[in-house]
């Protein structure tokens, strides 16, 4: 744990918890290094994506034409924050991230040929789930989401488990118990990109951080990022700068 997160938040005058740089850190670290599944041996090191991502999607439920909106609108949006390149592609074998909007029929065989033992135990009360895959030097090279329809749109979560989902095949993989005001939390019910969110993918895609960072290395560079941004007034802006970005057919639900 890092020491200065032993402190508590003092707060200045008009910033609220999430937008205190302390607070981000901690969320930072959480999401994005900290280690959920500890049985799956993930590595505690910055991992991300350092290639085009191309999502090739499949739907076996639902109107597909709303959901390939959905997708294709949030997909624009994560690739503007994060600065990569993002788009749908149409053949299955030109993707390296495969999302299937999925019928209950199907589900069980199509988790158990795409993703580990750990998604197929967790299949039974999940509305969605997601996986990657990244190689020696922490470099995300495969994503897979599966979101069951049926179950999704029983809730009203499509659009919330696209977005969440979605998401964390950037690398940022873990729900924290401390953080809220995100999507990436176990104690609120954020559906939508947040401000913190934005800064946590900023961060995450920061020139100054790269695959296999440790803890030790990447948190000195993510302290003087947001410096930095407290000086510029960028994190305030934090809000108002994601609202920017997203498109307005992805922003009703």
């Amino acid at each position: 744990m890092l020491p200065l997160l032993l402190f508590p938040l003092l707060l200045h005058a008009g910033t609220s918890t999430w937008q205190d740089k302390r607070y981000i850190e901690r969320s930072f670290y959480d999401i994005a290094l900290n280690a959920e599944y500890r049985s799956e041996r993930v590595p505690e090191v910055v991992k991300r994506w350092n290639r085009p991502i191309r999502v090739w999607m499949h739907s076996g439920a639902g109107d597909s034409e709303r959901q390939r909106e959905l997708l294709e609108g949030h997909l624009q949006t994560l690739g503007e924050i994060a600065r990569l390149s993002v788009r749908l592609v149409d053949n299955r074998r030109d993707a390296n991230v495969r999302i299937f909007f999925a019928s209950e029929a199907e589900l069980r065989p199509l988790v158990r040929r795409e993703m580990s033992a750990t998604a197929l135990r967790q299949l039974k009360h999940s509305q969605c789930l997601g996986s990657i895959r990244f190689n020696r030097e922490a470099e995300i090279i495969a994503g897979t989401v599966v979101i069951p329809v049926e179950r999704a749109l029983a809730a009203d979560k499509l659009e919330p488990c696209i977005v969440e989902e979605v998401t964390q095949m950037l690398g940022l993989i873990n729900d924290s118990r401390f953080a809220r005001n995100t999507v990436f939390s176990d104690n609120t019910e954020n559906e939508s990109l947040t401000g913190l969110d934005y800064l946590l993918i900023k961060l995450l895609y920061s020139p100054q951080l790269e695959p296999g960072m440790s803890l030790r290395e990447a948190m000195p560079l993510v302290r003087r990022q947001l410096d930095i941004w407290e000086q510029v007034g960028l994190i305030q802006r934090a809000p108002q700068l994601l609202a920017d970005k997203i498109p307005e057919s992805g922003t009703d639900g």
